[in-house]
């Protein structure tokens, strides 16, 4: 099963970023407002596990999504499942009643909103977010979805695509635990 390996920098804006993946080939591939809904286990706390459960609204769609404990490595590297639940805002309510209903806890919302890019970088697909998270600020993701044995060469291309983007600054917290770090929480 792949893993979604990432790793986030922080920005002040967007602009030099753009500006570089257009010259290094990247093309827009849209702009999405998203909205997470993230919920504490009804037998754990996430937070001590490292794992995360949310449901997203992304544009007019509902994704229930699992992430699983963070490998070892400079990276983000963790097992994610994701499953699209519904196109309907009054089924996603239901969904999450029935969830807090099963012992899940609401924990916090996160809202963003992403423009999307894809390109290739020393012969794989890699998709670049840039992202603009509400009372947090401006940040840049580089993902790629890989086996697990291809963990340790991905973190490296994806460390080799932020110098050629100018990113220095990473940031290794999730918008979950920053959200919470700054007590903005359910």
């Amino acid at each position: 099963m792949p893993l979604e390996i990432e790793i986030k920098y922080r920005v002040c804006d967007h602009g030099s970023t753009t500006a570089a993946l257009g010259r290094l080939g990247f093309r827009s591939a849209g702009v999405v407002t998203e909205e997470d809904h993230y919920l504490n286990g009804a037998d754990r706390n996430f937070a001590e596990t490292g794992e995360a459960f949310r449901l997203r609204r992304e544009g007019e769609g509902y994704l229930l999504t699992y992430k699983g404990p963070r490998l070892p490595g400079v990276a983000k590297i963790r097992r994610e499942i994701e499953v699209p639940v519904t196109r309907s805002a009054g089924d996603a309510q239901r969904l999450m009643e029935l969830l807090v209903a099963l012992g899940f806890c609401p924990v916090a919302k996160v809202f963003k909103e992403r423009a999307v890019f894809k390109g290739e970088w020393q012969g794989a697909d890699v998709t670049v977010c840039l992202d603009s998270i509400d009372s947090l600020g401006t940040f840049v993701e580089l993902e790629q979805l890989a086996e697990e044995h291809q963990a340790d060469s991905v973190s490296l291309r994806l460390r080799d695509l932020a110098v050629a983007l100018g990113l220095s600054e990473v940031e290794s917290k999730s918008y979950l635990a920053l959200v919470l770090e700054r007590g903005l929480g359910e």
